[in-house]
């Protein structure tokens, strides 16, 4: 594992950048390729919605912001699918779900932008999550 340098240069991948996208985890990051307009952007968004089991296992395209059940900030999660989104990525590939691009990656960004309810989401990452992960990992400090 290395330190990305901070001038969003990635070591190797000359044409690509890497931008922090917080939110899901503490120091997510989301990687971009100018020329082409690609983004690898893991867990920032994702094109499945990952808390039905049905659609995972149909794996039915459906852009929605970080998985609900483990985000541990959702206004910066927002913040990351704005700065992602300001991209204009034609392509991307996410950490669950099928690649998305064109129309369908830009109205589903701009869906998941006006329609997250950050103080819903917020309380409900409290009281379904956190719970059960200081039960699992009770040295972890949550």
């Amino acid at each position: 594992m290395r330190i990305l340098p901070r001038d969003g240069s990635i070591p190797y991948l000359t044409d690509w950048n890497w931008l922090l996208t917080d939110g899901h985890i503490p120091g997510h990051v989301s990687l971009f390729h100018e020329s082409s307009r690609a983004l690898v952007a893991g867990d920032a968004f994702v094109t499945v919605k990952q808390e039905s089991i049905y659609k995972v296992f149909m794996q039915e395209l459906e852009i929605n912001g970080p998985p609900k059940y483990f985000t541990l900030d959702w206004p910066a999660a927002k913040a990351s699918v704005l700065k992602l989104a300001k991209l204009s990525p034609l392509l991307a590939l996410t950490g669950h779900g099928k690649p998305v691009q064109g129309e369908a990656l830009t109205i589903g960004l701009q869906k998941v932008l006006e329609n997250r309810d950050i103080a819903v989401l917020q309380a409900d990452c409290w009281e379904y999550s956190f719970p059960r992960l200081r039960e699992a990992y009770p040295n972890i400090g949550f």
